[in-house]
């Protein structure tokens, strides 16, 4: 199977190692993007990759990445994912809308265990898509672990290391109206304190929302520890639910065929196609389409909770968008929706 291995270098010199394995015909339609959590194995000298023997990634595109803390120093196994975080993170959900747009496919499923959970519900949500976050034992709140002392605090006060922000905190608006994401966490029955300061609080969030599906395995196993065949039960499990979520919250497409006309910048995020067709109703459907076919814009048009960026502009026509007054605005057959950037090659 190719191979490619590379790294993201941060203006502090920090590195964010990955690695993608890709098949020459892929069967899954779903790129898997894995974090590791704490690695303290003697075997595993960074990078760490996590379950790179898994055998879905015989059949589909993979992205593994290895926490930076682990080429930093050899004080720290945790998984996650603070250092650098300002510069890696946006880089990643560049990556990942290329390989998306590279291999054709359809959407991204978050894998992480422990404190890679932690950092796979985190990339999830800023993505901005309707995505699986598959996670085994999530953390919560890093800070109030045992190992945050030891693992993290002492790194703490180094430039461009990220505060440990909650998880509740970090994936606030998951669920918001006409949002196909779906959470599929995992716990094993010997796992009572992850399951009961960790993962509660992350039920409670979205008190008994159907984006949110919890099992409990009766393995007789502790935290970090899951059998391979359940790994990839669940993982069915949590794509046959992700799925059929998405076919119920996502509107069919209806509405108008629309032509959508970009500025020479954006179209360098959508290889450089200025002009497209999409089918919606209104511009925020029209905007989202365009964004499904080229990940790459989201990042350039809307920021974290959905609103388009203040020096994105789009009009209807002739007519601003801020004149019209709304993104869901409705459009007549053939409209024209043009979107600029106040960038220099706008």
């Amino acid at each position: 199977m190719p191979m490619e291995r590379g790294a993201f270098t941060h203006s502090e010199g920090y590195r964010l190692e990955y690695r993608i394995d890709a098949p020459l015909e892929p069967t899954d339609r779903r790129l898997h993007v894995l974090f590791h959590g704490f690695s303290r194995i003697e075997a595993h000298v960074p990078p760490v990759f996590a379950r790179v023997q898994w055998s879905g990634a015989q059949q589909a595109v993979c992205l593994f990445l290895s926490d930076p803390i682990h080429l930093y120093t050899k004080d720290s196994a945790c998984g996650w994912f603070l250092l650098g975080e300002d510069e890696f993170l946006p880089r990643v959900l560049d990556l990942r809308g290329v390989l998306l747009e590279r291999y054709g496919l359809e959407g991204t499923v978050w894998h992480g265990l422990s404190s890679g959970g932690y950092a796979a519900l985190k990339y999830c949500m800023r993505a901005g898509d309707d995505d699986l976050a598959f996670v085994i034992s999530p953390h919560n709140d890093p800070a109030i672990l045992p190992q945050w002392e030891a693992e993290a605090a002492p790194f703490a006060g180094l430039p461009g290391m990220a505060a440990p922000r909650p998880t509740v905190e970090s994936i606030a608006g998951w669920a918001e109206p006409g949002r196909a994401r779906y959470l599929h966490a995992v716990i094993s029955e010997r796992d009572s304190y992850f399951a009961l300061e960790h993962l509660r609080p992350i039920m409670e969030l979205f008190r008994r929302d159907e984006s949110l599906g919890a099992v409990m395995l009766r393995d007789g196993r502790g935290h970090g520890f899951i059998a391979d065949q359940d790994y990839e039960a669940q993982l069915n499990e949590a794509v046959r639910r992700w799925e059929s979520r998405r076919d119920r919250v996502r509107p069919r497409e209806t509405g108008s065929d629309v032509e959508v006309v970009l500025s020479s910048y954006l179209a360098g995020f959508a290889n450089q196609q200025k002009r497209l067709h999409v089918t919606g109703g209104t511009v925020r459907q029209v905007v989202d389409r365009v964004c499904e076919i080229h990940p790459q814009l989201r990042s350039r048009m809307i920021d974290q909770v959905g609103r388009i960026l203040p020096f994105v502009n789009i009009y209807v026509g002739d007519d601003s968008i801020r004149d019209i007054g709304s993104l869901d605005a409705a459009l007549t057959s053939q409209a024209t929706v043009t979107i600029t950037s106040a960038v220099a090659g706008g």
